[in-house]
């Protein structure tokens, strides 16, 4: 039993197809087929039975998944242990983050990480924020970077465990946006900050519902007791800023992204909002107590604080 039969079994497992895993593997689908019958045999069971939708693991198959999944686990971390002995400042290095934390922290972080330490390689992860964590308590990533609800928020508070550690990065105020033609036509000035009371009436383009973003700003316009109407709404920051642009109505978005990107449309008038409203989210660094011991993950965390500052 090898690592790499380990592995074989536990992608057919994952992709519940033989000539999906074999491809995702880097080869043919016939000896991935008689690979795993070589093991069925050796073990005396069936691993997986084929239904309509795919192949799904027996009782045996599930108790080697397990098994596997702890074997190639405990492997990784005798390998990286051996790492940090031999050369703490090589390997790999795992960070996460949305797309949005992407752009705004890893961009500076990675280029500085990788000339300080070029032997070290960046695996990124790109999810949202639940997934991000799930990975980080399965000790599947090294650190994030996520999004936290305003603290006044009701109901919204994360807990974690006991050996997540939690480091706030700031707090990023959301602003509202909006084609200096609206704001003269509603005969407000496109300038200080927005009494939202005076956007009562006007139009608005939201995020969907599902979308940290949009309930932030729905929180935001409870505690301005306003109840705008919606012109449109939308997934996408870019999308977003592209119909504030064509004048279709206003929108709320954070700070930093109207900062890098209000000089491409001059069009566009930017407004702070009342601290009173609450309209901001903090993004936060996560990472497991024990990786402090890490060399790595140490520099790593020094350089994503020092990044954030500047900004």
């Amino acid at each position: 039993m090898t690592e790499q039969e380990l592995q074989y079994i536990l992608t057919i497992a994952e992709e519940r197809n033989i000539t999906h895993a074999a491809q995702r593997l880097h080869i043919a689908q016939p000896s991935l087929t008689q690979c795993l019958r070589r093991i069925e045999a050796e073990l005396g069971v069936k691993l997986f039975t084929r239904r309509k939708y795919g192949l799904d693991p027996t009782d045996a198959g599930e108790l080697y998944i397990g098994m596997a999944r702890d074997v190639i686990e405990r492997i990784h971390k005798f390998r990286d242990d051996l790492r940090k002995m031999t050369d703490p400042m090589t390997g790999e290095l795992s960070v996460g983050a949305s797309w949005y934390n992407t752009l705004i922290y890893f961009s500076d972080f990675v280029p500085r990480f990788h000339s300080a330490y070029p032997g070290v390689q960046i695996r990124l992860e790109e999810k949202r924020t639940a997934e991000l964590l799930d990975l980080l308590r399965g000790h599947e990533i090294d650190l994030i970077i996520a999004h936290e609800y305003p603290r006044e928020y009701p109901g919204k508070q994360t807990t974690f465990a006991k050996d997540i550690c939690r480091v706030l990065l700031e707090d990023e105020p959301f602003c509202l946006l909006g084609h200096v033609r609206l704001f003269e036509e509603a005969g407000i000035p496109a300038e200080g900050t927005a009494d939202l009371a005076g956007f009562r009436n006007q139009p608005f383009i939201f995020f969907n519902s599902n979308q940290r973003v949009r309930r932030i700003t729905d929180f935001t316009f409870k505690n301005a007791n306003i109840f705008p109407k919606g012109a449109l709404s939308t997934q996408s920051f870019p999308g977003a800023l592209d119909f504030a642009s064509r004048g279709l109505g206003f929108v709320i978005l954070p700070k930093k992204y109207i900062d890098l990107n209000i000089s491409r449309h001059p069009e566009l008038a930017s407004l702070s909002l009342d601290p009173a409203l609450h309209a901001y989210w903090s993004n936060c660094l996560y990472y497991r107590e024990n990786e402090l011991h890490d060399p790595l993950v140490k520099e790593a965390l020094r350089i994503l604080a020092e990044s954030a500052a500047k900004k």
